[in-house]
């Protein structure tokens, strides 16, 4: 999917890139006046959104994250289980910046959202629900060094939650992140009875 966007945007071109957005990315305003219409087409930007990304950089960053972590995760879940829970935290990632961005008003619920952030950040949630004292291995300065998944993982949502609190605008969707993560780990925690005790730590 990707690499049709770069593609057909003839490497991220400023002109074709915000048409493709604004036609298959999640605008605020647009997903909430389809959810009261019931428009389909405005509706399944909820998805085609997340298989979006802004440049290179961006789809990098989010695949490091799902290598790091999303192994383990789909392990305990199982491949359909774990595909329709990351779909559901991007979901919920994605409606609770609507409802944010509504509040808010212009111009931010104007502003085109794309990228798997929120459903990442539901796979982040899982993990430090069941995994908390996993290493990760982590670059810290001019080191690398093995972090505690409950310590990495928790600073960085405590740093979204930092910057919404501080209104630090960076373009990035924090708040879709906060609701993806959230639901990620209400998730894992609702249903880690049901995962083999080999495969989480208790």
């Amino acid at each position: 999917m990707f690499l049709l966007e770069y593609l057909g945007t003839r490497g991220f071109e400023s002109y074709l890139t915000a048409r493709l957005f604004v036609r298959y990315g999640l605008i605020p305003y647009v997903f909430y006046a389809s959810i009261l219409t019931h428009n389909i087409q405005g509706l399944a930007t909820v998805i085609s959104s997340m298989f979006m990304h802004a440049d290179l950089l961006h789809i990098a960053g989010n695949m490091l994250f799902l290598f790091v972590f999303g192994g383990r995760v789909e392990s305990a879940f199982g491949h359909i289980k774990y595909l329709l829970f990351y779909i559901f935290c991007g979901v919920v990632g994605a409606l609770v910046h609507t409802i944010v961005s509504i509040q808010v008003g212009y111009p931010e619920f104007l502003i085109p959202t794309v990228g798997a952030s929120a459903a990442i950040s539901g796979v982040l949630g899982a993990y430090i629900v069941l995994y908390p004292s996993s290493n990760i291995i982590a670059l810290l300065g001019y080191f690398i060094l093995p972090v505690r998944a409950f310590w990495f993982i928790g600073f960085w949502f405590l740093l979204q939650l930092l910057y919404v609190v501080a209104g630090i605008n960076t373009g990035v969707a924090y708040w879709a992140h906060i609701g993806g993560f959230v639901a990620g780990a209400f998730t894992a925690f609702a249903v880690r009875g049901l995962v083999k005790d080999e495969e989480y730590e208790t």
